[in-house]
Parts: structure tokens; sequence; C-alpha cells
């Protein structure tokens, strides 16, 4: 067994292997071993400082953040899946769900080490540097700057995989609705999926599902789908999550639209052949609105997973398992193969974008059916100013009778009071002009093209 190197050994070398001896398993990540090149240094551990022995520069200190959810947001109602699909309903907080995500990040190596650990061998472990001689320090400091050096090779070619972060929770318990926008978002051992009224945290060993309020039915069918899968032991147990709720979120579209489209299709029919009045104009509406929710729910999913698929190193960092078996991958990620992901999506897509086409049918169809509707209101104003034409035009015709009317009943003497015949000639003319004019009229104003059959 080797012996601890004690600090006052090295304390009079004015070298640079000083500092990175000190802080050799201390600060320094190993490419090999690290969740890609730029590990970040603060993690959600504890508001406390860390502080770590051996730095010249007296203890170095490591800020974390903590978040607390305080009475504000309180616990939300979660669906637990274990990696055998069985589901459990638990009670979390956002610094519970945030905690579990980050203990998933952990490195492999670390949480081996971690659960290893006893206490009496913690407090038995000596200081982080040891030693056998002067030489393994030496060699040690040639290898930590080699391993510096192909890091540095390789920070072109390495991704860097962000953790989960309080943010991302509270974007996850946003008020569900229509409005929101679907999104897949991957981060460091975990798949972030928001797609009303469905959202959940999927992790290599765990899924977190949101549980809505009033979603029995759609629990029933994630329940179901998550037995399904769990007999493909073969796969991955976070593609066996993606797909339950793939297939949950397609059910669901489906069977909302299964219930739309009867009473929509019912509604169009009877404003068709039956009469326009305002009660059948509302539901029209009210059917276009639900429609319109419908299809951009939908699309909002197509789009997320369009997105997804459009995007080679996303779809690559979704092997969760795999990656943290082998991390190195992070540095040659194109070695994996996304064709299993890449069929699994777009199975659900292709069904999904079915669903979306029957909703932008039925959509078309509504508009069609609207557009007919105004053709035919359009059609009665027009004949209700062709009527008021019509008596525009009987209403000038007897005006000029009455016009000759009053020219001869003026009390003024013409000599014309006392002549025979003269009364019954002027009123069959005028009835004769009368005729004449509103005949006229018609046919003038019907040959324009004013006036329609």
């Amino acid at each position: 067994m080797s012996e601890p190197l004690e600090f006052s050994d090295i304390e009079g070398d004015s070298s640079p292997s000083r500092l990175l001896g000190s802080q050799l398993s201390s600060e320094y990540a190993s490419p090999s071993t690290s969740y890609g090149t730029y590990q970040r240094m603060v993690e959600v551990r504890s508001p406390e400082s860390v502080e770590l022995s051996g730095s010249s520069q007296g203890p170095f200190k490591k800020f974390g953040c903590e978040f607390d959810p305080g009475a504000k947001s309180g616990r939300v109602l979660m669906m637990v899946f274990d990696r055998k699909g069985r589901p459990t309903m638990k009670e979390m907080s956002r610094h519970e769900v945030l905690r579990m995500t980050q203990d998933a990040a952990e490195p492999k190596d670390e949480v081996i080490s971690e659960e290893g650990a006893t206490p009496e061998m913690e407090k038995m472990t000596p200081p982080p540097m040891r030693r056998r001689s002067s030489s393994t320090i030496a060699g040690k400091i040639w290898r930590l700057g080699q391993q510096n050096r192909q890091a540095g090779q390789q920070d072109l070619y390495t991704v860097g995989v962000q953790r989960v972060h309080s943010r991302d929770i509270r974007k996850m318990e946003n008020a569900f609705s229509v409005t929101n926008e679907p999104r897949i978002v991957t981060r460091k051992q975990a798949i972030l999926i928001s797609a009303d009224p469905l959202r959940a945290i999927v992790m290599r060993d765990v899924c977190l599902v949101y549980v809505p309020d009033g979603a029995d039915t759609l629990l029933s069918v994630l329940k179901t789908k998550f037995a399904e899968t769990a007999r493909e032991d073969d796969a991955p147990f976070e593609f066996r999550a993606v797909e339950a709720l793939l297939a949950t979120l397609s059910r669901y579209f489906q069977a909302q639209f299964g219930q739309l489209s009867p009473v929509v299709v019912s509604a169009l029919d009877g404003l068709m052949q039956g009469g326009l009045n305002a009660r059948e104009l509302e539901k029209l509406r009210e059917f276009k609105n639900t429609i319109n929710e419908f299809e951009a729910q939908v699309d909002g999913v197509r789009r997320a997973l369009m997105v997804l698929l459009d995007n080679e190193e996303d779809l690559r960092l979704l092997y969760l398992t795999r990656l943290y078996n082998e991390p190195n991958l992070l540095s040659d990620l194109w070695s994996i193969d996304s064709e299993e992901i890449e069929v699994l999506i777009e199975n659900y897509l292709q069904d999904i974008f079915s669903t979306r086409t029957k909703a932008e049918l039925m959509q078309h169809r509504i508009s069609n059916t609207e557009s007919l509707v105004m053709m035919q209101l359009d059609s009665m104003r027009n004949y209700l100013l062709g009527v008021d034409l019509i008596f525009s035009i009987v209403v000038i015709s007897l005006s000029v009778g009455t016009f000759i009317a009053g020219v001869f009943g003026m009390n003024l003497h013409s000599g014309l009071e006392t002549a025979d015949g003269w009364f019954l000639g002027v009123v069959i003319v005028t009835i004769a002009l009368f005729l004449v004019m509103t005949i006229v009229g018609i046919l003038y104003f019907k040959g324009k093209g004013v006036l329609l059959q």
C-alpha cells in the first residue's frame, strides 16, 4: 500500500508541478470519463461552499446553487415508472425532481465509488494525493499533461451536454394550455418531453410523468403502453419510455379526433340541409375554433418530432444508457448508429401526421361549409337588394301618377273640369304610364345584370 504524500515534502518546490499535483484528483476531470469536455464546476449539491485541500492559494471555494420550491409551487403529483413499467403515484417537489435528474447525470465511475464507500472507509481515506516515489509523481504529472493535450485536441469534436436546470423544471410545471409549444429537449442523462396534456422526464432507469387534472383515461392508456413496452427487455429503458409516451400521444389524438369528427360532420350536414339561423352559425364558429386548436396541438407535436429528427446530435444523445456506460462516446457521437431511434420516432410521426391530415381535411370541410353559407347569405342579401330596387321603381312610377293627379286637382280654372271624357282619359293614361315605367325599369336593370333571376 502506498504511503500518503505529505504536503511538506513538496512545499519548497517552485515548479508548476506543485499546483498540478495539489489539484490532481480534486479538480481534474479526465476526458475519457467525464460526460463532455465542458464539464461544469458548479453542481447542484449544497448551498455551502466546499474546501479543496492542498491548494497553495488557501481553500478553493466551489459555490453551489440550490433550488427551493418553497410554498409558491408546492408539490405536484407525479406518476413514476420503473424499469419494469410499474407505475407509482408520488408527490414530488421541484427540488426533488431536480435532485433526481442531477443524480442520474453523475458519471458512472463516481457513482460506483460513492456507492461502494462506507463511513469507516471515508474516515480512513487519506489525502487525495499518494506516492510511492518521486518518479511516480513525475509520471502522474506527465500523464496529466498528455491528457490535457489530448483533451484540447478533442475540444472540437466533444459534445458538451447541459444538465437539467431549475428553469427546465419550471417550464415543465407551467399551466397546461393548448398555446404551449410542444418541445423535446435533451439534457445530460435526461429527456424532457412537453406535449400537452402529457409531460414527462425520461431517464435511463426511471420515467417521471406529470399527472394532469382530469386525465384518468390518458393515464390508463399510458399504463397500458408502458406495460406493453416493458416486455421488450432487449431495448434500453429510455427507448421504451419514449415509445410509450409517443404511443399514448398518438392514441390520445386519435381518440380526440374520433370524438370530434361525428359531431362536426352531423352539424355540418344539418347546417346544409336545414335553414340558416343564429344558433347553427354559432355552432359552426365553435366547431371551427375547436378544430383549429386540435390541429395546432397535433401540428406542434409533429414539428417537435421533425426538429428532433433533423438534429443528428440530439438523436444520438437520446441513447442515455449507452452514453452512461460509455461516456467517451461523447467525443465520437457519430459512431453511434441512430437508426433504431429514428425508426421509432418516424413510426409514431406517421401516425401523428395522419391524424393531423384528418384534422386538416375536417378544417377544409368546415371552411367549405362556411364559404357555402356565406354564399347563401350573400344570395339572400342580393335578393333583398333586388326587391328593394323593384319597389323603388314602383314608387317612382307612382310618383309620376301622383304628379299628374296633383296637376289636375288644383283649384284653377282651365275649362277641362266641365269637358266630357277628360277624367277617364287622364286615369287611363296615368295607369298605362305607371305600368310602362315599371316594366321598362325592371327590364333595363335585368339587362344590366343588377337584377338576377
